[in-house]
């Protein structure tokens, strides 16, 4: 701070300030979020067509699964992003879930607290499996 360095500046740009892009992205996932297992899971998505209405950028859908983790009561988030070929899933959980091992089912893995994995089932066939899936994990 001596040198002049304006260490709030880059504290907002680097941490605090989101492009619209990732905004909109956000606004739309959070417009769609539905909580199942008694608010333990929160579950949200975006499409083709969003990415595409969106002029989203790469990067644009980064955090989202988060905002799901962060409410209150919620022990698991998904978010799912769907691509080409199917949907990308991504899953945090906070205390005790082991969403690696859910991520396995579907052929992918991660870390115990965050993970993912592709799917090709319909957005209603993986909302379905996966809120399953977790709902035998939560105690």
């Amino acid at each position: 701070m001596h040198q002049g360095i304006n260490l709030p500046n880059i504290y907002k740009a680097s941490l605090l300030t989101v492009t619209k892009g990732r905004f909109k992205a956000q606004k739309v996932a959070m417009e769609r979020m539905e909580f199942f297992a008694n608010n333990r899971i929160s579950f949200t998505y975006i499409t083709k067509e969003d990415i595409q209405n969106l002029n989203l950028k790469d990067g644009d859908h980064e955090g989202i699964v988060e905002i799901g983790r962060n409410i209150e009561d919620v022990e698991v988030s998904i978010f799912l992003r769907e691509e080409e070929k199917g949907y990308k899933i991504s899953l945090r959980s906070n205390e005790y879930v082991n969403v690696a091992e859910v991520c396995m089912v579907f052929g992918g893995g991660g870390h115990i607290r965050a993970a993912g994995a592709n799917t090709t089932m319909t957005l209603e066939e993986a909302k379905y499996a996966l809120v399953k899936a977790i709902e035998k994990r939560l105690k």
